[in-house]
């Protein structure tokens, strides 16, 4: 019998000390003809298993079409350093690589008391980023608000003395020229 939901997955072992959590790049190409944001990142949910000194991470990603194949990030949390690969996720699992994806990261630290950061939302509520916690591994989830001019924005919680690793995919020229090609080849149609 076949499953209603098709799916692609890959695993991951973490030793002990390591934390690995899986993005899917997610590309919305209709959102983009509007305005919105093109890509967005969406953190994957794991199953784990856990096996002598190790824990067996389990990602499960559905998919339209098995033949597909998607960008997955993957941010790896020791105790004192992150590790980021990129790679293809498709029928036949997960491979390495580096992807078409351009991907930006970076890290903040407030020695300070507790401190807020607002962050601008699309309409349809997706962000190109995403801010870590690297203590927990948990990502931070901004409290949504609308600004005086009407627009979604996000409002995100940063603890003192804790680093957090923030992680943005972006569209390079190159990609976008390729959208623009793409988007009057199906005008003429």
């Amino acid at each position: 019998m076949d499953s209603l939901f098709k799916m692609n997955k890959f695993e991951v072992i973490d030793l002990p000390g390591m934390n690995t959590l899986a993005f899917l790049v997610e590309r919305d190409y209709d959102a983009y003809t509007q305005g919105y944001a093109y890509l967005s990142l969406e953190k994957l949910r794991s199953v784990e298993v856990r096996e002598e000194n190790q824990v067996k991470k389990v990602f499960n990603v559905l998919v339209d079409d098995p033949e597909d194949e998607d960008d997955i990030v993957l941010l790896t949390l020791t105790d004192s350093k992150a590790f980021l690969s990129t790679g293809i996720l498709d029928k036949n699992g997960f491979t390495v690589e580096n992807s078409n994806v351009s991907l930006t990261y970076g890290s903040i630290y407030n020695t300070e008391g507790i401190e807020y950061r607002d962050v601008a939302y699309t309409p349809d509520l997706r962000r190109n980023f995403s801010i870590i916690d690297s203590q927990t591994g948990e990502e931070v989830k901004p409290s949504l608000y609308r600004d005086d001019n009407g627009e979604v924005r996000g409002r995100c919680k940063i603890m003192p003395n804790r680093p957090y690793i923030v992680l943005e995919v972006s569209m390079e020229d190159e990609d976008i020229r390729k959208l623009k090609l793409d988007e009057e080849a199906d005008e003429m149609i």
